[in-house]
């Protein structure tokens, strides 16, 4: 199974990027209503928002069913899967708490943990097992 991690890393940097710059516009809640002219159509801050999120969820549903048009559905839900949800769930908790700095000694402390125990971990039980079996064979 192969993945193409710099589109994953394209489309989470794109998503992070817009937010960044949406935060950065001054973007509250007043502003949802305001417009801007889109090829002679008025468009809401609210309906660009909308389409922020729901974009991802069809492009989501498309991938889906076209990995199941190729036979290559997922027999499960991947574990790197699980990683990247799991994490961009709890950076969504940290969107407009940047003052309160919630759980920062953790945060850190995971951040650390992937790249110190987790990966070298990983890989060093891959390469060990390995090992052990082409000895054995």
């Amino acid at each position: 199974m192969n993945t193409d991690w710099n589109l994953i890393r394209k489309m989470l940097d794109a998503a992070v990027d817009a937010c960044e710059q949406i935060e950065a516009a001054g973007y509250c809640e007043a502003d949802r209503g305001a417009t801007t002219n889109v090829r002679g159509q008025d468009v809401s801050v609210w309906e660009f928002l909308i389409s922020a999120w729901t974009l991802p969820e069809n492009v989501r549903y498309r991938i889906i069913r076209e990995r199941h048009e190729r036979d290559a559905d997922l027999p499960y839900v991947p574990e790197s899967a699980r990683i990247i949800m799991s994490m961009a769930q709890a950076c969504a908790e940290l969107i407009g708490a940047a003052e309160a700095r919630p759980a920062e000694a953790e945060i850190q402390q995971m951040i650390h943990w992937y790249e110190a125990h987790a990966v070298p971990g990983i890989k060093r039980a891959i390469e060990d097992e390995r090992l052990r079996n082409g000895a054995r064979s």
